[in-house]
């Protein structure tokens, strides 16, 4: 995994004055309005040394108000919680430093919700580890919304939001060999089976069709 830094190096320099470049930079100055919905897309300066915080869906796991700062699974990620903790507290969250607990968690990798935030899931077996979900059910008040864990069990998809998308329709995308049996059909309980969509190992592993964020009907 941690060859990664030198890999990031190649790709930085090859993207420096390429197209994805450009198209990032584009999200940027258009943010408040991206997507023409009103969602404005926040952005956190990266740290020295922190190759990976561009992953930063996995150093917090967030619900209404409330950040639970990652214990990440690999040791050199966990110095990503000191500006995670910082951006949060910043902006007027509550805040769980989970690392002390000694517990993996990849936060929003690993986490998930339903359109109508009916129903909420916490991935685990690779990053995650499975006591987490007493951890983070013992962090936040999930009131009215029930929430449920879901077993992976594909190294192809190693977090939740890689194997899983649910779409603002009510309809869950996802690959099906990631998940144990018990999981997948607490998955198609909760959606019905008609609202699931599986997708092939080349869309989701290749295109990562289940790894995107559905806005107000758009993808």
């Amino acid at each position: 995994h941690y060859f990664i830094q030198s890999n990031l190096r190649t790709m930085l320099s090859q993207l420096a004055n390429g197209a994805k470049l450009q198209s990032w930079k584009k999200i940027l100055m258009c943010r408040p309005t991206h997507f023409d919905v009103l969602h404005k897309v926040q952005v956190m300066e990266n740290s020295p040394g922190l190759v990976d915080q561009v992953f930063c869906a996995n150093c917090a796991l967030v619900w209404k108000g409330k950040a639970i700062i990652s214990n990440m699974h690999h040791e050199p990620r966990r110095a990503e919680g000191d500006p995670t903790i910082q951006w949060f507290q910043s902006h007027g969250f509550q805040v769980y430093d989970s690392r002390p607990d000694g517990i993996a968690l990849e936060g929003c990798g690993d986490f998930a919700y339903n359109f109508d935030r009916k129903h909420a899931y916490l991935g685990y077996g690779f990053r995650t580890e499975k006591p987490a979900y007493d951890l983070v059910k013992r962090v936040i008040d999930f009131g009215d919304t029930q929430f449920h864990s879901l077993r992976l069990v594909n190294e192809l998809c190693y977090h939740l939001d890689t194997a899983m998308l649910n779409l603002s329709r009510g309809h869950a995308l996802l690959y099906a060999p990631a998940f144990d049996v018990e999981s997948l059909n607490l998955i198609k309980e909760v959606n019905g089976p008609e609202n699931v969509i599986e997708v092939s190992e080349e869309d989701c592993v290749r295109h990562m069709v289940t790894n995107g964020i559905p806005i107000q009907g758009k993808f």
